[in-house]
Protein backbone atom coordinates (compact mmCIF):
# COMPACT_ATOMS: atom_id res chain seq x y z
CA UNK A 1 0.00 0.00 0.00
CA UNK A 2 1.02 3.48 -0.60
CA UNK A 3 2.19 5.68 2.55
CA UNK A 4 1.81 9.35 2.65
CA UNK A 5 3.98 11.59 3.99
CA UNK A 6 3.48 11.57 7.62
CA UNK A 7 3.38 7.62 7.44
CA UNK A 8 7.23 8.37 7.77
CA UNK A 9 7.10 10.46 11.17
CA UNK A 10 8.46 8.79 13.94
CA UNK A 11 6.33 7.16 16.48
CA UNK A 12 9.19 8.02 19.24
CA UNK A 13 12.47 7.91 19.42
CA UNK A 14 13.36 4.72 20.40
CA UNK A 15 12.03 3.77 17.28
CA UNK A 16 14.23 6.54 16.03
CA UNK A 17 17.10 4.97 17.68
CA UNK A 18 16.68 1.39 15.90
CA UNK A 19 16.11 2.93 12.88
CA UNK A 20 19.35 4.84 12.96
CA UNK A 21 21.20 1.79 14.28
CA UNK A 22 19.92 -0.66 11.48
CA UNK A 23 20.53 2.22 8.66
CA UNK A 24 24.08 4.84 9.69
CA UNK A 25 23.73 6.49 6.64
CA UNK A 26 20.73 8.08 7.95
CA UNK A 27 22.13 9.82 10.75
CA UNK A 28 24.27 12.03 7.95
CA UNK A 29 20.99 13.18 7.17
CA UNK A 30 19.24 13.67 10.40
CA UNK A 31 21.48 14.56 12.67
CA UNK A 32 24.40 17.09 12.51
CA UNK A 33 27.82 15.87 12.25
CA UNK A 34 29.29 18.89 14.09
CA UNK A 35 27.12 19.52 16.41
CA UNK A 36 25.93 15.78 16.72
CA UNK A 37 21.88 17.22 17.32
CA UNK A 38 19.14 16.22 15.42
CA UNK A 39 17.94 18.67 12.85
CA UNK A 40 14.16 19.85 12.18
CA UNK A 41 12.55 17.14 10.62
CA UNK A 42 13.08 15.20 14.10
CA UNK A 43 10.81 17.81 16.09
CA UNK A 44 7.77 17.44 13.90
CA UNK A 45 6.60 14.14 15.82
CA UNK A 46 6.55 16.14 19.45
CA UNK A 47 5.34 19.02 17.05
CA UNK A 48 1.87 17.11 15.95
CA UNK A 49 1.79 15.61 19.09
CA UNK A 50 1.66 18.97 21.15
CA UNK A 51 -0.78 20.32 18.08
CA UNK A 52 -3.25 17.74 18.89
CA UNK A 53 -3.36 17.87 22.59
CA UNK A 54 -3.02 22.11 23.13
CA UNK A 55 -3.70 23.56 19.96
CA UNK A 56 -0.14 25.31 19.60
CA UNK A 57 3.37 24.72 19.95
CA UNK A 58 6.10 27.54 21.00
CA UNK A 59 9.44 27.73 19.69
CA UNK A 60 12.56 29.41 19.79
CA UNK A 61 15.33 29.69 16.89
CA UNK A 62 19.08 30.93 18.22
CA UNK A 63 20.94 32.51 14.99
CA UNK A 64 24.21 32.90 14.93
CA UNK A 65 25.07 35.43 13.35
CA UNK A 66 26.80 35.48 9.70
CA UNK A 67 28.49 39.07 10.22
CA UNK A 68 31.09 37.64 13.16
CA UNK A 69 33.57 36.79 9.99
CA UNK A 70 34.98 34.18 12.44
CA UNK A 71 35.12 31.45 9.45
CA UNK A 72 36.49 33.49 7.02
CA UNK A 73 39.52 35.11 9.30
CA UNK A 74 39.97 31.48 11.02
CA UNK A 75 38.84 28.95 8.94
CA UNK A 76 35.65 26.42 9.28
CA UNK A 77 37.11 24.64 12.35
CA UNK A 78 37.28 27.34 14.45
CA UNK A 79 33.86 27.81 13.41
CA UNK A 80 32.81 24.05 14.24
CA UNK A 81 33.93 24.14 17.04
CA UNK A 82 31.88 27.64 18.00
CA UNK A 83 28.94 25.89 16.97
CA UNK A 84 29.63 22.47 19.32
CA UNK A 85 30.04 25.37 22.14
CA UNK A 86 26.91 26.99 21.46
CA UNK A 87 25.02 23.38 21.16
CA UNK A 88 26.80 22.11 24.29
CA UNK A 89 25.61 25.93 25.91
CA UNK A 90 22.01 25.43 24.74
CA UNK A 91 22.28 21.45 26.26
CA UNK A 92 23.74 22.62 29.66
CA UNK A 93 20.90 24.66 29.95
CA UNK A 94 17.89 22.51 29.59
CA UNK A 95 16.82 22.43 33.17
CA UNK A 96 17.58 25.75 33.75
CA UNK A 97 16.86 28.16 31.51
CA UNK A 98 14.78 25.91 29.31
CA UNK A 99 12.88 22.66 30.90
CA UNK A 100 13.78 19.32 30.57
CA UNK A 101 11.22 18.27 28.12
CA UNK A 102 12.38 21.05 25.86
CA UNK A 103 13.73 19.61 22.67
CA UNK A 104 17.09 21.14 21.49
CA UNK A 105 17.94 20.68 17.58
CA UNK A 106 19.84 22.50 14.16
CA UNK A 107 17.63 23.86 12.01
CA UNK A 108 19.87 21.94 9.40
CA UNK A 109 22.74 20.42 8.71
CA UNK A 110 25.92 22.70 8.42
CA UNK A 111 23.55 25.89 9.13
CA UNK A 112 24.18 28.58 11.75
CA UNK A 113 20.65 28.18 13.46
CA UNK A 114 19.45 26.38 17.00
CA UNK A 115 15.42 25.34 17.23
CA UNK A 116 14.13 24.73 20.73
CA UNK A 117 11.17 23.28 20.93
CA UNK A 118 9.59 24.33 23.96
CA UNK A 119 7.00 22.22 26.57
CA UNK A 120 3.75 23.48 27.05
CA UNK A 121 3.21 26.11 29.97
CA UNK A 122 2.71 24.35 33.56
CA UNK A 123 0.03 26.90 34.90
CA UNK A 124 -1.83 28.31 31.83
CA UNK A 125 -3.15 27.22 28.95
CA UNK A 126 -1.45 29.23 26.32
CA UNK A 127 1.53 30.44 26.10
CA UNK A 128 1.86 34.06 26.75
CA UNK A 129 3.99 36.13 24.49
CA UNK A 130 5.29 38.53 27.41
CA UNK A 131 6.75 35.11 29.06
CA UNK A 132 8.10 33.51 25.66
CA UNK A 133 10.36 37.13 25.32
CA UNK A 134 11.13 36.78 28.86
CA UNK A 135 12.33 32.97 27.85
CA UNK A 136 14.03 33.93 24.89
CA UNK A 137 16.07 36.63 26.45
CA UNK A 138 17.30 34.74 29.09
CA UNK A 139 18.36 32.16 27.04
CA UNK A 140 19.91 34.24 25.22
CA UNK A 141 21.96 36.22 28.43
CA UNK A 142 22.99 32.42 29.33
CA UNK A 143 24.62 31.74 25.84
CA UNK A 144 26.24 34.44 25.21
CA UNK A 145 28.04 34.49 28.87
CA UNK A 146 28.80 31.13 28.50
CA UNK A 147 30.34 31.87 24.90
CA UNK A 148 32.61 34.27 26.46
CA UNK A 149 33.79 32.02 28.92
CA UNK A 150 34.52 28.82 26.65
CA UNK A 151 35.79 31.27 23.35
CA UNK A 152 39.29 31.99 23.05
CA UNK A 153 39.89 35.70 23.80
CA UNK A 154 40.43 36.59 20.17
CA UNK A 155 37.33 34.71 19.15
CA UNK A 156 34.73 35.62 20.88
CA UNK A 157 34.38 39.54 20.23
CA UNK A 158 33.66 38.17 16.56
CA UNK A 159 30.71 35.87 17.97
CA UNK A 160 27.28 37.19 18.11
CA UNK A 161 23.72 35.67 18.33
CA UNK A 162 20.14 36.58 18.28
CA UNK A 163 17.30 34.64 19.46
CA UNK A 164 13.60 34.94 18.07
CA UNK A 165 10.22 33.62 19.34
CA UNK A 166 6.97 32.64 17.83
CA UNK A 167 3.81 30.44 18.79
CA UNK A 168 2.10 28.40 15.45
CA UNK A 169 -1.54 27.46 16.41
CA UNK A 170 -3.12 23.76 15.01
CA UNK A 171 -5.06 24.93 11.72
CA UNK A 172 -6.58 21.60 10.11
CA UNK A 173 -6.39 23.29 6.80
CA UNK A 174 -2.75 23.94 6.20
CA UNK A 175 -0.29 21.02 6.20
CA UNK A 176 1.87 20.62 9.62
CA UNK A 177 5.13 21.29 7.66
CA UNK A 178 4.04 24.49 6.23
CA UNK A 179 2.77 25.43 9.65
CA UNK A 180 5.99 24.71 11.31
CA UNK A 181 8.40 26.72 8.17
CA UNK A 182 5.90 29.66 9.06
CA UNK A 183 6.59 29.47 12.55
CA UNK A 184 10.58 28.73 11.87
CA UNK A 185 10.53 32.00 9.32
CA UNK A 186 8.61 34.09 11.71
CA UNK A 187 11.19 33.09 15.01
CA UNK A 188 14.18 34.03 12.35
CA UNK A 189 13.06 37.29 11.00
CA UNK A 190 12.56 38.24 14.74
CA UNK A 191 16.32 37.00 15.65
CA UNK A 192 17.04 39.12 12.13
CA UNK A 193 15.09 42.22 13.42
CA UNK A 194 16.88 42.37 16.74
CA UNK A 195 20.02 42.32 15.34
CA UNK A 196 19.43 44.82 12.85
CA UNK A 197 18.27 47.66 15.86
CA UNK A 198 21.60 46.46 17.65
CA UNK A 199 23.38 47.02 14.38
CA UNK A 200 21.93 50.65 13.72
CA UNK A 201 21.72 51.75 16.86
CA UNK A 202 25.63 50.49 17.70
CA UNK A 203 26.49 52.70 14.49
CA UNK A 204 24.62 55.53 15.51
CA UNK A 205 26.81 55.29 18.90
CA UNK A 206 29.88 54.73 16.57
CA UNK A 207 29.34 57.57 13.86
CA UNK A 208 28.80 60.20 17.54
CA UNK A 209 32.72 58.91 18.40
CA UNK A 210 33.91 59.03 14.77
CA UNK A 211 32.03 62.87 14.70
CA UNK A 212 33.85 63.95 18.02
CA UNK A 213 37.28 62.11 17.92
CA UNK A 214 36.81 60.84 21.01
CA UNK A 215 39.51 58.32 20.28
CA UNK A 216 42.55 57.71 23.18
CA UNK A 217 45.83 55.94 22.79
CA UNK A 218 47.89 54.04 25.07
CA UNK A 219 51.05 52.67 24.90
CA UNK A 220 51.86 48.95 25.53
CA UNK A 221 55.96 48.46 25.84
CA UNK A 222 57.60 45.69 23.47
CA UNK A 223 60.66 44.42 25.25
CA UNK A 224 64.01 42.41 24.57
CA UNK A 225 63.94 39.68 26.36
CA UNK A 226 67.05 38.71 26.72
CA UNK A 227 67.69 41.84 29.03
CA UNK A 228 64.28 43.28 29.36
CA UNK A 229 64.93 46.57 27.91
CA UNK A 230 62.44 48.75 26.31
CA UNK A 231 62.66 48.67 22.57
CA UNK A 232 59.13 50.64 21.86
CA UNK A 233 55.85 50.77 22.38
CA UNK A 234 52.44 49.36 20.30
CA UNK A 235 50.19 52.21 19.91
CA UNK A 236 46.45 51.10 21.27
CA UNK A 237 43.09 52.70 20.22
CA UNK A 238 40.85 52.78 22.66
CA UNK A 239 36.87 54.08 22.09
CA UNK A 240 35.31 56.48 25.13
CA UNK A 241 36.74 55.06 28.67
CA UNK A 242 33.96 52.73 30.44
CA UNK A 243 31.87 52.41 27.50
CA UNK A 244 31.32 49.89 25.12
CA UNK A 245 33.40 50.79 22.32
CA UNK A 246 36.46 50.96 24.77
CA UNK A 247 37.73 47.61 23.79
CA UNK A 248 39.05 48.00 20.09
CA UNK A 249 38.09 44.75 18.74
CA UNK A 250 33.96 45.79 19.66
CA UNK A 251 35.21 49.13 18.15
CA UNK A 252 36.22 47.80 14.96
CA UNK A 253 33.96 45.10 14.65
CA UNK A 254 30.98 47.66 14.60
CA UNK A 255 32.91 50.16 12.21
CA UNK A 256 33.22 46.67 9.83
CA UNK A 257 29.58 46.22 9.75
CA UNK A 258 28.47 49.91 9.26
CA UNK A 259 31.42 49.68 6.57
CA UNK A 260 33.19 52.61 8.36
CA UNK A 261 36.43 51.07 8.90
CA UNK A 262 38.80 53.67 6.50
CA UNK A 263 37.15 56.43 8.24
CA UNK A 264 37.87 54.97 11.88
CA UNK A 265 41.65 53.89 10.53
CA UNK A 266 41.92 56.83 9.75
CA UNK A 267 41.07 59.02 12.97
CA UNK A 268 43.18 56.29 15.22
CA UNK A 269 46.08 56.60 12.56
CA UNK A 270 46.00 60.59 13.40
CA UNK A 271 46.05 60.29 17.44
CA UNK A 272 48.90 57.78 17.21
CA UNK A 273 51.14 60.03 15.12
CA UNK A 274 49.95 62.92 17.57
CA UNK A 275 51.74 60.95 20.33
CA UNK A 276 54.26 60.19 17.75
CA UNK A 277 55.85 63.30 18.08
CA UNK A 278 56.91 62.72 21.82
CA UNK A 279 58.14 59.17 21.22
CA UNK A 280 61.28 58.60 23.88
CA UNK A 281 64.79 58.57 21.64
CA UNK A 282 66.01 55.49 19.87
CA UNK A 283 62.30 53.85 20.83
CA UNK A 284 60.05 52.20 18.13
CA UNK A 285 56.41 53.08 17.64
CA UNK A 286 53.99 50.07 16.30
CA UNK A 287 50.92 51.12 14.64
CA UNK A 288 47.98 48.86 14.21
CA UNK A 289 46.49 49.02 10.29
CA UNK A 290 43.46 47.44 8.90
CA UNK A 291 44.26 45.23 5.75
CA UNK A 292 40.94 47.07 4.67
CA UNK A 293 42.95 50.35 5.21
CA UNK A 294 45.89 49.50 3.02
CA UNK A 295 43.89 50.50 0.27
CA UNK A 296 42.88 54.26 1.67
CA UNK A 297 44.52 56.92 -0.83
CA UNK A 298 45.04 58.95 2.53
CA UNK A 299 47.23 56.20 3.63
CA UNK A 300 49.89 56.75 0.81
CA UNK A 301 49.04 61.26 0.25
CA UNK A 302 49.13 61.98 4.18
CA UNK A 303 51.81 59.90 5.75
CA UNK A 304 54.76 62.04 4.24
CA UNK A 305 52.85 65.12 2.70
CA UNK A 306 50.91 66.13 6.27
CA UNK A 307 51.44 63.87 9.18
CA UNK A 308 55.44 63.06 8.84
CA UNK A 309 55.91 66.97 8.08
CA UNK A 310 54.26 68.48 10.86
CA UNK A 311 55.11 65.36 13.61
CA UNK A 312 58.86 65.44 12.71
CA UNK A 313 58.46 61.91 13.30
CA UNK A 314 61.17 59.49 11.60
CA UNK A 315 59.72 57.21 9.15
CA UNK A 316 62.49 54.20 10.66
CA UNK A 317 61.01 54.22 13.73
CA UNK A 318 57.79 53.97 13.11
CA UNK A 319 56.08 50.29 12.50
CA UNK A 320 52.71 49.64 10.50
CA UNK A 321 51.46 46.17 12.41
CA UNK A 322 48.65 44.30 10.10
CA UNK A 323 46.00 43.09 11.99
CA UNK A 324 43.76 40.04 10.83
CA UNK A 325 40.32 41.28 11.67
CA UNK A 326 39.72 40.82 7.94
CA UNK A 327 40.90 38.45 5.20
CA UNK A 328 42.99 40.22 2.79
CA UNK A 329 41.61 39.65 -0.82
CA UNK A 330 43.78 41.91 -3.34
CA UNK A 331 47.46 41.09 -2.18
CA UNK A 332 48.87 42.69 -5.42
CA UNK A 333 47.45 46.16 -4.51
CA UNK A 334 48.40 45.53 -0.74
CA UNK A 335 52.12 44.93 -1.94
CA UNK A 336 52.31 47.88 -3.97
CA UNK A 337 51.41 50.66 -1.14
CA UNK A 338 52.95 48.76 1.44
CA UNK A 339 56.27 49.16 -0.62
CA UNK A 340 55.32 52.50 -1.09
CA UNK A 341 55.44 52.71 2.74
CA UNK A 342 59.00 51.22 2.72
CA UNK A 343 60.16 53.40 0.17
CA UNK A 344 59.24 56.53 3.03
CA UNK A 345 61.01 54.52 5.57
CA UNK A 346 58.85 52.24 7.72
CA UNK A 347 58.60 48.93 8.59
CA UNK A 348 56.08 46.17 8.51
CA UNK A 349 55.20 43.82 10.83
CA UNK A 350 52.46 41.25 10.70
CA UNK A 351 50.03 40.61 13.65
CA UNK A 352 48.26 37.30 15.00
CA UNK A 353 50.81 35.52 13.58
CA UNK A 354 49.78 31.62 13.53
CA UNK A 355 46.53 32.59 14.46
CA UNK A 356 44.40 34.11 11.68
CA UNK A 357 43.16 31.92 8.46
CA UNK A 358 45.36 33.93 6.32
CA UNK A 359 48.24 34.34 8.08
CA UNK A 360 50.82 32.19 6.19
CA UNK A 361 50.08 33.90 2.60
CA UNK A 362 50.21 37.14 4.33
CA UNK A 363 53.76 36.19 5.44
CA UNK A 364 54.85 34.61 2.01
CA UNK A 365 53.29 37.97 0.61
CA UNK A 366 54.07 40.78 2.45
CA UNK A 367 58.04 39.86 3.70
CA UNK A 368 57.60 41.66 7.19
CA UNK A 369 60.40 42.90 9.07
CA UNK A 370 58.87 42.16 12.14
CA UNK A 371 56.48 38.94 12.79
CA UNK A 372 54.11 38.78 16.06
CA UNK A 373 53.40 35.56 17.60
CA UNK A 374 49.67 35.17 18.70
CA UNK A 375 49.23 35.05 22.56
CA UNK A 376 47.11 31.81 21.62
CA UNK A 377 50.40 30.03 20.99
CA UNK A 378 52.13 31.88 23.52
CA UNK A 379 49.96 31.03 26.59
CA UNK A 380 50.64 27.55 28.34
CA UNK A 381 53.79 27.56 26.31
CA UNK A 382 55.79 25.83 28.87
CA UNK A 383 53.57 22.69 29.12
CA UNK A 384 52.10 22.14 25.93
CA UNK A 385 54.03 20.23 23.70
CA UNK A 386 52.53 21.02 20.34
CA UNK A 387 52.56 25.23 21.01
CA UNK A 388 56.16 24.51 21.60
CA UNK A 389 57.16 22.67 18.30
CA UNK A 390 55.38 25.99 16.27
CA UNK A 391 56.89 28.29 17.97
CA UNK A 392 60.60 26.98 17.51
CA UNK A 393 59.59 26.00 14.03
CA UNK A 394 58.42 29.81 13.60
CA UNK A 395 61.44 31.10 15.54
CA UNK A 396 64.05 29.02 13.13
CA UNK A 397 61.89 30.12 10.38
CA UNK A 398 62.28 33.84 11.77
CA UNK A 399 66.19 33.79 11.83
CA UNK A 400 66.25 32.12 8.34
CA UNK A 401 64.40 35.14 6.93
CA UNK A 402 66.12 37.97 9.53
CA UNK A 403 62.24 38.89 10.96
CA UNK A 404 62.42 39.71 14.38
CA UNK A 405 60.00 38.49 16.25
CA UNK A 406 57.53 39.75 18.65
CA UNK A 407 55.59 36.86 21.42
CA UNK A 408 52.15 38.38 22.62
CA UNK A 409 50.41 37.95 26.18
CA UNK A 410 53.17 36.63 27.89
CA UNK A 411 51.75 36.68 31.73
CA UNK A 412 54.07 33.91 33.36
CA UNK A 413 57.83 33.99 33.95
CA UNK A 414 57.50 30.58 32.54
CA UNK A 415 55.94 31.06 29.52
CA UNK A 416 58.82 34.08 29.04
CA UNK A 417 61.77 31.60 30.16
CA UNK A 418 60.84 28.86 27.48
CA UNK A 419 60.55 31.56 24.07
CA UNK A 420 63.66 32.77 25.79
CA UNK A 421 64.87 29.01 24.96
CA UNK A 422 63.16 29.25 21.48
CA UNK A 423 65.14 32.04 20.44
CA UNK A 424 62.11 34.47 20.76
CA UNK A 425 63.63 37.87 20.48
CA UNK A 426 61.06 40.11 22.06
CA UNK A 427 57.85 39.93 23.68
CA UNK A 428 54.86 42.20 25.46
CA UNK A 429 52.15 41.23 27.94
CA UNK A 430 51.11 41.62 31.45
CA UNK A 431 53.72 39.77 32.93
CA UNK A 432 56.05 42.79 32.51
CA UNK A 433 53.58 45.58 32.23
CA UNK A 434 49.94 47.06 31.12
CA UNK A 435 48.65 49.34 28.54
CA UNK A 436 49.94 52.65 29.88
CA UNK A 437 49.73 56.57 29.19
CA UNK A 438 52.08 57.64 26.39
CA UNK A 439 55.02 57.71 27.83
CA UNK A 440 56.39 56.04 31.03
CA UNK A 441 59.43 56.24 32.12
CA UNK A 442 61.69 52.78 31.08
CA UNK A 443 62.00 52.50 35.15
CA UNK A 444 58.45 52.38 35.34
CA UNK A 445 57.24 49.96 32.84
CA UNK A 446 60.75 47.75 32.97
CA UNK A 447 60.03 44.76 36.04
CA UNK A 448 62.30 42.78 38.03
CA UNK A 449 61.91 39.17 37.61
Amino acid sequence: MHQGPRSYLLESWLELHDIVDAHPEIRRLLFDTVTGLPTTPLLFPRIESLLEERGEISLLCLNVVKYSKIEEIYGWEVFDGVMREVAASLERITGQELRDSDMVAELMISGNAFVVLLSPPRTMERMVRENLARIAERVERRVRADLETLLDASVFPKFGCYIGAATAYRDDKTRLERLVHAALEAALAEADGRERGDAESRTERLERIIASGSIRTLVHPVFRLDDLTVVGYEALSRGPENSEFERPDKLFKVAYDADRVVTLERLCRKRAFEIAERLPQGRMLFINIEPEAVADPELRDIMFTTLLADSHVRPDNIVFELTERTAISDFSAFRATLEYLRTLGFHVAIDDGGAGYGSLQCLAEVHPEWLKIDMSLVRGIDTDSVRHSLVGSIAMFAERMGVKLVAEGIERVEELRTLRELGVGYGQGFLFCRPVEPFPDDADVTPEL
